[in-house]
């Protein structure tokens, strides 16, 4: 394997082989759901972290990708660039005010179950890096909860939904006064799809040493 000249670009690259490698195998062995988190965790965070300038491993060729994730905080989730003209499939953004350590008790700032189909659903007008914010800390802090199609955490039942919990407070301030959950849903193949779409994106012609095509 050659150093790449643009990690924070090049990794997302590398990594989208690897899926493509890969994939089948997971398929087969039904292990979509963690196969896609494990790639999430690589192709979300590095370009990330790298393309920030107070990064101590920062460089300049890296500006552009930095500039092209700032744009995504002046687009919604479902109109973002990195769909690539494509629709976003399955995806629910909600909050979790009560029992977040119980699925089936899980109530949303409505009262209702934050899956239920009647349910408060925030994602169509959140912003694209508000939404990779909540997956990201999400990943970070290993808040994530298999779901099975009915929307339950049942052990032994095959995986359909992914859950991504975000702690809504910030500071200790905060968090000792309530105890607040974003909760991204999706299911693990929508998941895995975005995963391909993200890293083409992040790495692919519309960022480049030269130019960056606007978002």
């Amino acid at each position: 394997m050659a150093i790449p000249h643009r990690l924070a670009a090049e990794y997302p690259s590398r990594y989208l082989q690897l899926i493509n490698a890969v994939e089948g195998f997971a398929r087969e062995q039904r292990l979509v759901g963690s196969f896609s988190l494990l790639a999430a965790a690589a192709v979300l965070t590095i370009p990330f972290e790298r393309a920030q300038a107070r990064h101590f491993l920062h460089r300049e060729r890296d500006d552009q990708m930095m500039a092209a994730i700032g744009q995504l905080s002046k687009v919604k989730f479902v109109e973002a660039p990195f769909w690539q003209g494509e629709s976003p499939g399955d995806w629910r953004q909600s909050h979790i005010v009560k029992s977040a350590d119980s699925v089936e008790h899980w109530v949303a700032r409505d009262g209702k179950h934050p899956l239920a189909k009647d349910a408060e659903d925030f994602l169509p007008r959140k912003r694209a890096d508000e939404v990779l914010r909540a997956i990201r800390n999400a990943l970070a802090h290993r808040n994530i909860v298999y779901l099975n199609k009915d929307g339950e955490e049942r052990e032994g039942d095959q995986v359909h939904y992914l859950a991504f919990l975000s702690r809504y407070e910030e500071g200790a301030d905060q968090q000792a006064k309530a105890e607040t959950y974003r909760v991204v849903v999706t299911t693990e193949d929508e998941f895995l799809r975005f995963i391909r779409l993200w890293a083409a994106w992040i790495s692919g012609p519309a960022i480049n040493d030269r130019e960056m095509q606007a978002a």
